[in-house]
């Protein structure tokens, strides 16, 4: 399949992330629950794991080596999915994570965590929109290229630790982003199945 055609159909997923930047305007932040708060104390910041959070818009693109028009059109319609899943929840129930963004420590890669730290975006902390896509996308490109699937894994388990360790978000945010992740692999294999 042609890349413009594979651009088209991954269009909707990338406009849908967008949207993400708007939930501020819509919502304001309110203070977490005590015991994220808590276990994330004893958690230790690791400055140099922003690297691996990088991979999180490496993974936005990976989709354009999915070559087949129908498990393509499934990934961008679960995709979107556990987009608005998140969002909602955002809207819902939209916890800063700034107590734990101000445990951060200068370090080397300061300016690295800046660019993706933004003063009124702090409410977007539950789930972690990275670990969702991350795990989603890793999941499947290592379905779409098994020889390489310890490295699209990697990456997804990367991204995993890198959000908390870096104090982008509470640990429960990784987690709970994991779990949307896997059910939406866990989607994604169903359809094509069904498809096939």
């Amino acid at each position: 399949m042609p890349l413009l055609n594979r651009v088209k159909i991954l269009a909707p997923f990338w406009l849908v992330s967008l949207c993400y930047f708007t939930i501020p305007f819509i919502r304001d932040p309110i203070p977490p629950p005590a015991f994220f708060v808590n276990m994330d104390v004893a958690i230790p910041f690791v400055w140099w794991m922003i690297i691996p959070y990088y991979l999180y818009y490496i993974s936005i693109i990976l989709p354009l080596l999915v070559m087949d028009v129908h498990r393509l059109k499934i990934l961008n319609k679960v995709a979107v999915i556990l987009l608005l899943v998140a969002y909602s929840i955002f809207i819902i129930w939209p916890i800063s994570c700034e107590s734990i963004l101000m445990t951060r420590t200068p370090n080397p890669l300061s300016f690295m965590h800046g660019m993706v730290t933004f003063p009124w975006l702090y409410q977007n902390a539950f789930p972690s929109v990275h670990v969702i896509i991350g795990t989603f996308i890793g999941g499947i490109m290592g379905r779409e290229y098994p020889q390489k699937k310890w490295l699209f894994w990697l990456g997804a388990g990367l991204i995993f630790f890198a959000t908390f360790l870096t104090k982008q978000h509470f640990i429960m945010d990784a987690i709970f982003g994991l779990i949307l992740g896997l059910i939406g692999l866990y989607l994604w294999d169903k359809q094509t199945r069904r498809v096939a």
